[in-house]
């Protein structure tokens, strides 16, 4: 996923929707009064991701089969002005969406234009018990919850398990065998004791000084090319080098009083990462996500940075008999013992519409798509459910739900929207040799005088 492409995509004219909102609390909304069809409530039900029909429809056949006084209409629709079309609709057409589906950063967006309000939360499932704290924040907006939190999508540190399997053998026979020498050597002292690795886990790396100790070390197998490689010119491949250190609107990024762009911590993580590029050599205008994660694929790399999107794919060309190693998730790894990573996340939610007339269907359809989602979302759409307590045959995607779980969600302050692509110059600036204390200062400037 592209984060470039995904604040391109969509370009939303508050002043216009303010002005819609405006027109719907004062009563001059066109859309129709009652939508009813053979004697059943109809809610309309909008979507971007062609990738979701089958599995919309499906989820809304079910429903209806439980509720029968009520008709779902999933339709899909086009991403571009998405909420802009909506608002439209909504004040200017006898159909309109009761329920859509956005992601979390444009949460503030729709609910400064009354496109969506406070769920209801019928059965009182948006809790802890079935979400990870990261996507409760992502849902709420100044202390509501105004959506139902439904899939998600953030990095991850794919890596080869075969490859350290092997390693971890050979290291294994390499230390046994010194071991052994060493206590012949010592003729029967007490010696200090060997860690000697069983396996793959012992050698995933911890942090970025873990990787480069393991370069060092390491006897690459024909094919391989590289220790690490990752898209490096995408910021949501990025943003985990400084991400723990960063703060744009708090914790649920709805507070325009906080902007944290700029500190000790961050700026030393910036210039940790910059070093990187003496050992890896990424060219930041030659790097593609899509090509990278094709390399792994093919077994060209031990290590690199992926969004869950990757699982499937993997998957895909495991079933095709392309990728033929067994390959492990874990959550990013540290820069170092004293500077932690954080990944990034957004998740995509499910929302009533704030103008809506028939609320009580339409939030309990949302919180059956969202609360109630099993493993088939993943199995038809390769989407990731935001419920933590979905069971999936594959661990893999247990370790990509920690790595949700300990991510931060894209803020909704509406004049942060261009932080991302700003962000992303910055990094791609410090990659290729600018002044890193410069660089991040200078975003923080600019981001304090376009927020507060």
């Amino acid at each position: 996923m592209s984060l470039r492409s995904r604040f391109t995509a969509v370009l939303l004219v508050v002043a216009m929707l303010g002005f819609t909102a405006y027109q719907g609390l004062n009563g001059t909304s066109g859309a129709a009064a009652t939508d009813v069809l053979g004697g059943k409530e109809t809610i309309h039900v909008w979507y971007t991701d062609e990738a979701l029909t089958d599995y919309m429809n499906s989820r809304a056949l079910e429903f209806m089969e439980q509720n029968e006084d009520v008709r779902v209409v999933p339709t899909l629709v086009s991403a571009v002005e998405y909420l802009e079309t909506i608002g439209e609709a909504t004040m200017g057409q006898d159909v309109y969406p009761d329920v859509y589906l956005i992601s979390n950063d444009s949460l503030e967006k729709a609910y400064m234009a009354g496109l969506a309000t406070e769920i209801t939360d019928p059965e009182q499932k948006v809790n802890s018990a079935l979400f990870p704290e990261t996507a409760l924040k992502s849902v709420t907006y100044q202390g509501e919850k105004v959506a139902y939190p439904f899939y998600y999508e953030t990095s991850v540190f794919l890596y080869n398990r075969t490859y350290l399997d092997a390693m971890a053998k050979t290291k294994a026979e390499a230390l046994a065998s010194q071991a052994e020498a060493d206590a012949e050597a010592a003729e029967g002292e007490e010696t200090e004791p060997v860690v000697i690795p069983t396996g793959a886990d012992d050698l995933i790396p911890q942090s970025f000084d873990d990787i480069l100790a393991l370069a060092d070390e390491y006897d690459a197998p024909e094919g391989v090319e590289a220790i690490l490689k990752w898209d490096v010119s995408d910021i949501f491949y990025n943003y985990f080098f400084a991400g723990n250190y960063m703060d744009i609107g708090g914790e649920t990024g709805d507070d325009s009083g906080i902007v944290d762009v700029y500190n000790e911590q961050s700026v030393a993580c910036m210039q940790l990462y910059q070093s990187l590029n003496q050992f890896f050599s990424i060219e930041a205008d030659e790097t593609d996500y899509e090509l990278v994660l094709d390399e792994f694929i093919q077994g060209k790399t031990l290590f690199t940075v992926a969004t869950t999107d990757a699982i499937e794919k993997i998957e895909q060309a495991k079933a095709e008999g392309t990728f033929t190693w067994e390959y492990g998730v874990t959550t990013m790894p540290d820069i170092n013992a004293d500077l932690a990573t954080r990944a990034l996340s957004v998740t995509n939610t499910v929302v009533v519409n704030g103008f809506g007339e028939k609320k009580d269907y339409a939030n309990a359809f949302a919180s059956y798509l969202a609360c109630d989602a099993d493993v088939s979302l993943y199995e038809r759409t390769g989407k990731l459910a935001a419920n933590s307590s979905v069971a999936y045959d594959n661990p893999v995607i247990a370790a990509a739900m920690d790595s949700y779980a300990e991510s931060a969600s894209l803020p909704k302050i509406m004049q942060a929207s261009n932080f991302w692509v700003q962000l992303e110059v910055a990094y791609t600036g410090i990659w290729q040799g600018e002044d890193a204390d410069a660089r991040m200062q200078s975003l923080e400037e600019q981001m304090l005088k376009q927020i507060q």
